[in-house]
């Protein structure tokens, strides 16, 4: 039997998962294939009759969250034999409880693990329940924010929130009228001035864009401020600037770092803050199994400058 492609859904209730899956069915994606949607939560928005919906077949099959076994799976597998899978994941449940504990029938290949934000209440959300949010962010690969204003939500800090917990991760913004948004048009600097200025409070909104934007920052020259620390394996031929940032809660900070490639001499201000001026350019990182394009600063001058008026960075 050939391989059933599984997509992962989970966020909050109403933040638009049922919405998603909707849209999705309706533009034919799945017309000549047997769709098993598995719901293990119960939201406003309601699918179309098994019956109606423009695939070869389709089953909607409702569950608890802790309903979704091996046995469960293997089943649903049996009974329908599905070419497609979708889950949508009760919110208030960890992924972890689904990626960590049910083992789904071999032919199951996971495609892509998605988290449906509700622009218009994330920061509320984010700041009381951040740790829910980090397990989102760990065990998805895309993250759609949903119902975004412009007018009213910061895009980058958006961005950059996700970001910190998970450099690889593929995000989407979509408007109140359904439509993608292209963050470029929302960035809190000019990238075309020379060189661009990266204000103190922005650095982690710089470096998580870039993370995910190479050909938009390759080449341009920028200033940026962080504290200078020498590292042993760089010998003498480069430093990093750092800057400590709350990566999930007010108890979670991490470290965001970036490498200067520069000839270091005696006499350098290591643990000092400068103002470093250069051009972006970018290396390549496995460590984290996917490969990830991580920008570096080819320095071309530096100074101390005083210690930023908030050390800490924040994403949301």
């Amino acid at each position: 039997m050939e391989d059933c492609l599984v997509y992962f859904f989970t966020g909050f209730l109403d933040a638009g998962k049922t919405s998603f899956i909707q849209s999705w069915i309706g533009d034919g994606s799945f017309q000549d294939k047997r769709v098993l949607i598995i719901l293990t939560e119960e939201g406003e928005v309601e699918l179309p009759p098994e019956e109606k919906a423009p695939c070869k077949a389709m089953k909607i099959v409702t569950a608890e969250t802790e309903e979704v076994t091996r046995a469960f799976t293997y089943i649903l597998d049996a009974k329908f034999k599905p070419d497609v899978v979708l889950i949508e994941w009760n919110g208030s449940v960890s992924p972890s409880a689904f990626f960590d504990v049910v083992d789904v029938p071999d032919r199951w290949m996971l495609c892509a693990a998605i988290c449906i934000v509700d622009a218009s209440t994330y920061n509320d959300y984010y700041r009381n329940m951040q740790t829910m949010f980090a397990d989102y962010y760990r065990f998805c690969d895309n993250v759609i924010f949903n119902r975004v204003d412009p007018e009213v939500n910061n895009i980058p800090k958006l961005r950059g929130s996700v970001k910190s917990l998970n450099p690889g991760m593929n995000l989407s913004f979509f408007g109140m009228d359904g439509n993608m948004i292209d963050i470029g048009n929302y960035l809190p600097y000019n990238l075309d001035d020379d060189p661009c200025v990266i204000a103190p409070d922005d650095f982690g909104l710089f470096y998580t864009d870039a993370l995910d934007n190479v050909k938009r920052y390759n080449g341009k020259r920028i200033t940026v401020t962080g504290q200078a620390t020498l590292m042993k394996e760089h010998r003498d031929q480069a430093f990093v600037l750092q800057r400590q940032a709350y990566t999930c809660c007010a108890n979670d900070i991490g470290m965001i770092s970036m490498l200067c490639l520069y000839k270091v001499r005696g006499g350098f201000p290591a643990g000092k803050w400068l103002s470093v001026t250069g051009k972006i350019g970018f290396f390549r990182d496995d460590s984290q199994g996917n490969p990830v394009a991580i920008p570096c600063l080819q320095v071309e001058n530096f100074h101390l400058t005083d210690k930023p008026k908030n050390e800490i960075i924040y994403f949301s």
